[in-house]
């Protein structure tokens, strides 16, 4: 009878043992596909993969692999930029396809503060509306801005320059100066009247939030953006409802604003195929000449590539 009780009891434990053999294998021992699979922990975390009783070996193991992989895994803010095959300049120009539209003089010369806020000053010089400029012996339209939104690469040269820059943007003879301002990120703005009269710089920026600041005559104050806006915006002075301006903020240096002769140029753009805008506020559809992300352009490599961009009459938005 002991004999008996003794071996039922042997074979139990042998059973048992057997059980808690498998369960420790299928959590962290030699179980199928543990050693193939490799976990990182989250920055900050403990790795628990060797916690708990057993599995001592085979646990350890596993620990030496995750801290291996932790070690060699680089974070995704610190990845490699994308690398360029060369560097080029983009250049051309926007043309008008008619006759130069006729500016609305906004202010008359020789108007007086009865007539316009400030007239006696404002009104020294005429001020005609800078909607759509034209050229009359080019065609070329002036205040278009073109930017590559999302380059493929970013030359560190460019991106140094652009983003320790310091712009003026002025308020001079009751006009703003210049009248479409684009800027990366970052870079110093220095907001400033140079007339004997207050103004105020209403931005209606979007990401950047509403900026609307009081610029006293012959001063100046420096604002620098924080964050890229999708598209650009206007700018206003509440005290003289004539003046407007546009502004841009891109995060990266891939920008001109055309000439009086409607020329561009832009330096160092990564080669290889570039997304570019252009834009000019008095077309219709939000005032882009291209998509909204840009029409591709293969940028040669060590040289210059050139565009040419028209601008219909018929795509005219009317002036507000």
């Amino acid at each position: 009878m002991i004999l008996t009780r003794f071996c039922k009891s042997a074979a139990m434990s042998l059973s048992l043992a057997g059980l808690f053999f498998v369960s420790v294998s299928g959590c962290g021992g030699k179980g199928e596909g543990v050693d193939d699979a490799v976990v990182t922990p989250a920055p900050g975390e403990a790795n628990t993969a060797g916690g708990g009783g057993g599995g001592g070996a085979a646990a350890t193991s596993t620990e030496k692999k995750t801290e291996t992989a932790a070690t060699d895994a680089k974070p995704a803010a610190e990845a490699a930029p994308v690398k360029s095959e060369g560097w080029g300049t983009l250049k051309g120009r926007v043309v008008f396809d008619s006759s130069p539209p006729t500016m609305k003089v906004l202010v008359p010369k020789g108007a007086t503060k009865e007539q316009y806020r400030d007239g006696d000053v404002c009104g020294k010089n005429e001020i005609k509306s800078q909607f759509a400029v034209v050229d009359p012996e080019t065609k070329g339209v002036r205040f278009a801005l073109v930017y590559i939104p999302k380059p493929t690469a970013v030359h560190d040269d460019a991106k140094k320059a652009a983003s320790t820059a310091a712009i003026e943007f002025d308020q001079k003879g009751c006009v703003f100066d210049p009248h479409v301002l684009c800027v990366m990120k970052g870079a110093k703005l220095v907001l400033k009247s140079s007339d004997p009269v207050g103004h105020n710089i209403d931005a209606k920026m979007r990401a950047n939030g509403a900026y609307n600041k009081l610029i006293a005559a012959n001063q100046s104050i420096d604002y620098s953006p924080s964050t890229a806006e999708r598209s650009p915006c206007k700018v206003v002075c509440d005290i003289h409802p004539w003046m407007s301006a546009h502004w841009m903020v891109l995060d990266n240096p891939y920008f001109a604003v055309t000439d009086a002769k409607g020329n561009f140029e832009i330096k160092n753009v990564p080669a290889g195929t570039q997304k570019v805008v252009v834009w000019h506020e008095a077309l219709q559809k939000g005032g882009f000449l291209t998509s909204a992300s840009g029409d591709a352009v293969n940028v040669k490599a060590d040289g210059e590539t050139t565009q040419e961009y028209k601008i219909e009459s018929s795509k005219l938005a009317t002036e507000q």
